[in-house]
């Protein structure tokens, strides 16, 4: 019904839009119209559209304030658990940066201990060496000193 009336008004603006008879036709077309409007069935109509908005208009608009209280929640929750990514994923990123130049700074220590580990077993190398040249040095020129040799069977060296 309601697309009927609404298709019946739609035209009759549409004729007298664009109707060229001039006046009469808008004169004959309001007549119409009112008669229309008039009638007791559309009025009983109309009435009974009334009654049933005014019924429904309060389910409705909890229905829509219970929609939009739940869309706003979820809308809510969605940003925090947005949020909350990302603020993990920078997190995630600061976490791999410091990692990474940890990382880095082990590696530069390590190379460094090692260097300082090679100097130092250099120069242990030399004092051994120049100790133990002192003590060839101090020994008697008839002492046979052979690793290999046990140190108790050493002796004189006998000609």
């Amino acid at each position: 019904m309601k697309t009927r009336l609404a298709f019946v008004a739609g035209a009759g603006v549409g004729y007298v839009l664009g109707a060229r008879a001039g006046r009469g036709s808008y004169e004959k077309l309001k007549t119409q119209a009112n008669n229309v409007w008039n009638d007791p069935k559309v009025q009983e109509t109309v009435k009974t559209a009334q009654e049933t908005i005014s019924e429904k208009a309060p389910i409705v608009a909890d229905k829509a304030k219970e929609a939009a209280a739940t869309g706003a929640e979820k809308a809510k929750a969605k940003t925090e658990e947005v949020k909350e990514n990302r603020a993990e994923t920078k997190a995630e990123k600061q976490v791999e940066k410091d990692l990474a130049k940890a990382e880095k700074q082990a590696d530069k220590e390590l190379a460094q201990a090692k260097k300082d580990a090679a100097k130092v077993e250099k120069k242990a190398e030399k004092q051994a060496d120049k100790k133990a040249q002192k003590i060839a040095d101090k020994a008697p020129a008839d002492v046979v000193s052979d690793p290999a040799v046990d140190p108790n069977d050493e002796g004189p060296a006998t000609a």
